[in-house]
């Protein structure tokens, strides 16, 4: 038995916690449900606040990367907290494979981790062949599993937003967005085959939402582009959604499996423009074609409802040709500007582009490609905010409200 299975039988047998950041709370919910289902007790961290930026701070260099800082500090003052058997717990990151986040963080974490904590081990969730001792086994069957927890995931997180500014009652999106996440959950761990009836499933999602009417004349929707941990993370871009809602907006956020696409395609590309992977870049295609067939059917769907549904990948990833070339894959490369091109075209007035400070791929691809992009759409907004520990709420906001503004006028 190889050490990486010695391990991790270890952590099953042995009932250990693992604890994960909360950078996708629709998906996450359902992702650590899917896990305990195989034996591993995944636990999302909830530390919030300035506490978790100090700890950030004091346990990571300043110029580390925001999302790395905020990671390492939530993580930190949970372990602190008292609330787990530390002789019992570990930390876990994912990890995509790329040249900054997907690749980096865990040699950060796992530093400042150690220093205070040594008997944490901080494990890896990837399919990149990344930290092979440490990274937690996955087979075909996890796989497909963790694919049917996003796209539930994606839909909730869609739908959620779209119905959220129109809600009559303080609180009653969440109400019903809490009891269909209950509903997935038991399913997942009751009900078998029932979890995988997608077109049941989502029907139950569409009818839960129904209860709130979206009027003929919509509020206009704002888009949020830009890193994937700060545009998710609503401790990382201060949570930016209830900020748009309390505007008077209707945010809008790409979808969780539209990264995934994206992802597989550079699996491509690899080959295609470097001639890497030449084995590997075969199942990126098989891959994307998985997924785009179940994005196409969640988006048939939503025909005929009072919901607009996420833009078509492939529609995105022809929008790239027009500005950028594919071969920009650092960070979120060749995504971030194609996206905003994609919501401008399908009537998305206002972008905000979130950004770690000093995140060199992001700045390129996202506040460097502002100018190129309303030179193809000159009407849409675009609004590229900085956000790291130092950055004050405050500015950030006004920052925004003066790109709602121009929508306005």
């Amino acid at each position: 038995m190889s050490q990486r299975s010695k391990l991790f039988k270890k952590f099953r047998k042995e009932h250990y916690t693992i604890l994960i950041p909360d950078m996708l709370p629709y998906h996450f919910s359902l992702i650590s449900e899917l896990f305990k289902k195989h034996g591993y007790n995944f636990k999302v961290v909830t530390a919030k606040g300035r506490i978790v930026k100090d700890e950030g701070l004091k346990s990571v260099h300043n110029d580390a990367c925001y999302p790395a800082l905020i990671v390492t500090g939530q993580f930190i003052t949970e372990l602190k907290s008292g609330k787990y058997d530390l002789n019992k717990t570990c930390v876990m990151m994912s990890q995509t494979g790329g040249g900054c986040r997907a690749s980096n963080y865990i040699s950060l974490i796992r530093k400042a981790i150690q220093k205070q904590f040594p008997q944490v081990n901080v494990l890896s969730l990837n399919i990149s062949g990344l930290e092979k001792t440490y990274s937690l086994p996955l087979n075909l069957k996890m796989l497909y599993e963790a694919l049917y927890c996003c796209l539930y995931g994606d839909f909730l997180m869609l739908l959620f937003n779209q119905v959220r500014p129109y809600e009559t009652k303080k609180g009653q999106a969440s109400d019903i967005l809490n009891k269909l996440t209950e509903n997935l959950v038991y399913k997942l761990n009751h009900k078998g085959k029932g979890f995988y009836n997608l077109k049941k499933n989502y029907q139950e999602i569409i009818n839960g939402f129904n209860e709130i009417k979206i009027p003929t004349k919509r509020k206009e929707r704002i888009g949020i582009v830009g890193e994937i941990y700060v545009k998710y993370s609503a401790l990382a871009n201060n949570n930016l959604v209830d900020f748009l809602v309390s505007e008077g907006y209707e945010p809008f956020l790409p979808s969780l499996l539209e990264f995934m696409e994206y992802c597989f395609a550079n699996g491509e590309n690899d080959f295609l423009f470097y001639g890497k992977n030449k084995i590997s870049h075969i199942f990126s295609k098989l891959a994307n074609k998985i997924i785009h067939r179940f994005t196409t059917k969640q988006t048939k769907i939503l025909e005929n409802t009072q919901y607009i549904p996420y833009e078509d990948f492939k529609e995105i990833q022809e929008n790239s040709h027009k500005i950028i070339s594919e071969g920009v894959k650092m960070g979120e490369g060749w995504l971030i500007p194609s996206e905003m091109i994609t919501m401008a075209l399908h009537g998305v007035k206002g972008i905000v582009c979130c950004q770690p400070f000093g995140c060199l791929p992001n700045h390129i691809v996202g506040k460097g490609m502002i100018r190129p992009v309303k030179k193809i759409c000159p009407d849409i907004n675009i609004a590229a905010i900085d956000y790291d520990p130092g950055a004050t709420n405050v500015n950030q906001e006004n920052r925004i409200k003066l790109m709602l503004s121009n929508i306005k006028k």
